[in-house]
């Protein structure tokens, strides 16, 4: 599965005599946090400047230990750059090749937030994490390092990316026919996009980043302010544009909205069979104002309970019209039995005769 590099305690600089010493504490888990990587790997720690290009100030290899649960490492920067405003950038060497051919890095490398090389000065509890994209743009996601699973990159996300690069292709593969289409026709037409439960919006922003759209991120009022910040970092093609509004699946959606959808996004958010309950009834008041809107829902199979969600779709007359697993990244190890996947499902509804009259 995939790997993330998680600062588990974010960087702090201390100065001495001769160095400039920044601290730190990582983890190498998955999306969750619920397992540590098994094997052994070399990692690097780079300072480096706080402005793009981002050159490296100080590079110091670290080693991560198999099935440990924290790596604690200081790198001893040269005291000539005290008071230099930098970013700690915590990667893995097969990075770099993932990133030049337009990849996803088995092992997802880490940015902090801008810091001054100065005494007992730690960084806010926020991350950076860069993912190149088909059309060589880079998405740019900020994520929270506390506790909270809501405002991260969870592996369905990255299926998403994997799933757009694909139906973008000159020749896209059985069970993407219809986002392909969609895409297609974004050449003549903005598309209008909606995202349930966008989290910190990398599905959303990485979408508006390679094809023509309007979008909407959706999600509670804790997720906004990351949600904006992503926004701000995004870099949406010519004419789409992206913005983000606080959506609660158990409330009624508001009857004097028209907005009228091509395309619903819902990335891992079926996971909870309280809240399924109500984003099955959402989507259902969505494609019932526009019977032909495409409900994509994307999601890493974690628990039984997640086919109470596909029940409740069929309850509700939704038709499966196209099905597609996407292999994610991963490093093969005793973990991983079965090659992880993200699973995809394309729906649109079936109306019933009293609600097309």
């Amino acid at each position: 599965m995939v790997q993330y590099i998680r600062f588990l305690r974010t960087p702090q600089s201390d100065v001495g005599k001769k160095t400039v010493d920044v601290l730190a504490v990582v983890s190498v888990t998955t999306d969750l946090g619920d397992a540590f990587f098994s094997e052994d790997v070399e990692l690097v720690a780079n300072v480096v400047e706080a402005n793009s290009p981002h050159g490296v100030l100080y590079s110091q290899p670290i080693r991560w230990q198999a099935s440990s649960r924290a790596l604690k490492f200081t790198v001893h920067c040269p005291g000539k750059y005290v008071s230099r405003p930098v970013r700690l950038h915590v990667t893995a060497k097969e990075a770099d090749s993932a990133y030049q051919s337009l990849e996803i890095p088995k092992i997802l490398d880490v940015w902090s937030c801008i810091f001054p090389l100065s005494n007992k000065q730690r960084t806010d509890p926020i991350v950076e994490r860069r993912i190149a994209l088909s059309n060589k743009s880079v998405v740019k996601m900020w994520e929270e390092t506390g506790d909270s699973i809501a405002r991260h990159i969870w592996d369905a996300g990255l299926g998403f990316l994997v799933y757009f690069a694909q139906a973008l292709s000159t020749s896209p593969v059985d069970g993407m026919s219809m986002l392909a289409a969609l895409f297609k026709s974004s050449k003549v037409r903005r598309l209008r996009v909606l995202e349930l439960g966008a989290g910190c919006g990398i599905v959303g922003i990485a979408l508006a980043q390679l094809v023509k759209c309007d979008i909407l991120l959706t999600d509670l009022e804790d997720a906004q302010e990351i949600l904006a910040r992503n926004i701000r970092c995004a870099s949406p093609v010519a004419g789409s544009t992206v913005r983000s509004e606080v959506l609660d699946w158990a409330s009624s959606l508001d009857d004097s909205s028209n907005a009228n959808y091509d395309l619903i996004l819902v990335s891992d958010c079926i996971y909870n069979p309280d809240s399924s309950l109500h984003l099955v009834e959402t989507l259902r008041q969505l494609a019932t104002r526009t019977p032909e809107t495409l409900i994509l829902v994307g999601y890493k199979r974690r628990h039984t309970e997640d086919d109470l969600f596909f029940a409740r779709m069929r309850k509700a007359n939704f038709d499966t019209v196209e099905t597609l697993n996407i292999p994610l990244p991963h490093i093969d190890t005793d973990q991983d039995v079965d090659v992880p996947t993200a699973e995809f499902f394309a729906y649109r509804i079936r109306l019933s005769p009293e609600n097309q009259r």
